[in-house]
This record gives C-alpha cells, structure tokens and sequence, in this order.
C-alpha cells in the first residue's frame, strides 16, 4: 500500500510534535512513559520555588514540582503539587521542605522522612516548612552588625562634627602655643638636669661644700653614738623619777600654799590683825615714828648730860 505524500508529511508532523513535547517535559524533569504519584504541600510562602523546580531526598532528584497555586479559602497560602516516582516507599509523616539548593538562591524541595510504617499515596498532603536559606542566614548575621556600623558611622559623624567645632583656628592656634610652651618648657627641664649633673659630677661650689658638712655631720653623730645613748638614758632616768616623785601631789600643795597666802594678804589688804593695821592705818607709824625720834634725843641727852640723869658717890654719901 502505497502512502501518499499528505499522509506522510502528517505523521512527521505529528511525531515532531510528540518529540517536542516529551523533550520539553524530560527537559522540565518530567518522564511521561513513568509513572508518576501526585503529593501536595501547603506553605505560607515559597520564597521563590518554581514550577518544574526539583523534588528530592538526601540529594537524589525523585520527582519535580508541577504546580504552585492559591489556596480558594482567602488566607493567602499556597499549595504545590509534586509530581513523584510511584515505585518509590516514602514514610506518610515525611515533611516537604523547602529549601536552597545553591548560593544563587536555585530552591527545591526536599523530603525529610518520617518514622511511618505506611507509604505515601497518591494525592496525600504533607506537612511543611521553609528552611532559612544561606542568603537569609547571613542577612540575619549581618543585619545586627550592620545596625551597630550605622550606628558607630553616625556616632563617628557626631565626635567628627564636635571635633570641627571645637578644633577651630582660634583653638588649634591656642594649641600651638602650648605645644611650643611645653617643648620650651622641656628644653629647661633638659638644661637644668644638665647643669645640677654636671655639679653633681665635679663636685664642686656650694654642694661639695653642703655635701662635706653632711658627711661630717653623720661622721659625727657616729663617733659619739656612744655619748648620744647615754644621754638618751639619762633623759629617759630623769622622767622615770619624775614620774616616781608624785609631782602631781606637789604642785597639790603648792597650790594650797598659794592659796593660804593669797589669803593672809587678802586679809592684810583689809585691815586685819595687827600686820594689817600697821600696813592699813598711818596712825600706827606716825607714833611709832614719833617715839623713835623722842627716843633717839633722850639717847642723845643721856650721852651729853650723863650726871643729868644718873648720881654715884665713890663713898656713898652723896644723894641718889
């Protein structure tokens, strides 16, 4: 049988569209001459999954995500449809995670087993989660640490911003004089440490002189260390007695003393007794006085005219 030339470039077409199509889905990971199960995932967020994106376990490809779509209850989560290998035996309480696969950021899903004794089937929904990605994990590293650099950059920006306010020309001019004032003040300190050296070296002046006293003074104090200990000890006798002499009792009896005379001349002051007439009335001695000198001219009288007052006979005869 003969076949025409329409019907021929029929079945080309066709079988080119056939090769096209299961070039496109091998390519896309999808094996149509295997049989497949279909599983679901409902997640939060995707970040980033793809349809056609891998499915595997432990790094080995099992199968590939077909479909990603809205969940129709309006809470925003999305569900994803993985196309699988059937022969394979996956737990039921496996998790569908999903994660990066490279540092581009390329996300796949991956099957973490669970400990069931029974199969996954087809049409079953797993649970779910999202692993931090690297690209996340180090966000999350640096972001503190970019916080504390903005933070240190706008601290910086402040201390440079006080720093030009404070350092202006009037200060820095300020500061160079003092610098100046401190070198010539450090150039003096240098010369003097020279100069007070350089005396000390020759010994020489004022200070080999001070230095000679110093040594014969401490030479001294040697040679009469002796002398100096016992006259440490005769000090030191001299204030055990006082101590022993119950000074204390003494200047008691001073004390009293004193009083009792400050007394008798109290009362001399005031006229009493006869001390105290004498020293108190001049009566006293104008008499007194008066009697000395009547006295003293009798004494008188008596040396001139003996026989005025007194009569003696050498026989005894005469008047008495």
């Amino acid at each position: 049988m003969k076949i025409n030339k329409e019907v021929r470039i029929g079945i080309i077409v066709l079988s080119a569209i056939l090769l096209s199509y299961w070039g496109l889905n091998y390519l896309k990971g999808q094996d149509i001459f295997t049989s497949q199960k279909a599983i679901y995932a409902v997640y939060d967020r995707v970040d980033g999954l793809l349809p056609s994106n891998v499915v595997q376990v432990n790094g080995y490809k099992i199968g590939f995500v077909r479909t990603i779509s809205l969940m129709p209850d309006h809470s925003g989560r999305l569900i994803i449809s993985m196309h699988i290998k059937s022969e394979l035996k996956i737990p039921r309480n496996s998790r569908a995670d999903i994660f990066s696969m490279d540092f581009l950021g390329t996300k796949a899903v991956q099957l973490i087993f669970g400990d069931s004794k029974e199969d996954i089937q087809d049409g079953d929904t797993l649970t779910s989660s999202v692993q931090t990605s690297l690209t996340d994990a180090v966000g999350a590293e640096v972001a503190p640490i970019k916080e504390k650099a903005e933070n240190l950059l706008a601290s910086l920006d402040s201390v440079a911003a006080v720093f030009r306010e404070v350092f202006n020309q009037e200060t820095k001019l300020n500061l160079k004089k003092s610098f100046e004032s401190i070198s010539k003040a450090l150039n003096s300190i240098d010369n003097i440490a020279t100069t007070v050296d350089t005396m000390l070296g020759k010994k020489n002046g004022r200070i080999k002189l001070l230095l000679e006293n110093l040594e014969s003074i401490t030479g001294n104090i040697k040679n009469h260390n002796q002398q100096i200990g016992e006259v440490i000890d005769n000090f030191s006798g001299i204030s055990d007695t006082l101590r022993r002499a119950n000074l204390s009792q003494t200047i008691l009896n001073l004390k009293n003393t004193l009083d009792k005379t400050s007394s008798i001349f109290d009362k001399v002051n005031k006229g009493e007794g006869t001390l105290g007439l004498l020293v108190n009335d001049d009566s006293l001695y104008i008499n007194l006085n008066n009697t000395a000198h009547s006295l003293d001219a009798l004494v008188k009288d008596l040396n001139a005219n003996p026989k005025k007052y007194v009569h003696f006979s050498m026989f005894g005869g005469g008047k008495k």
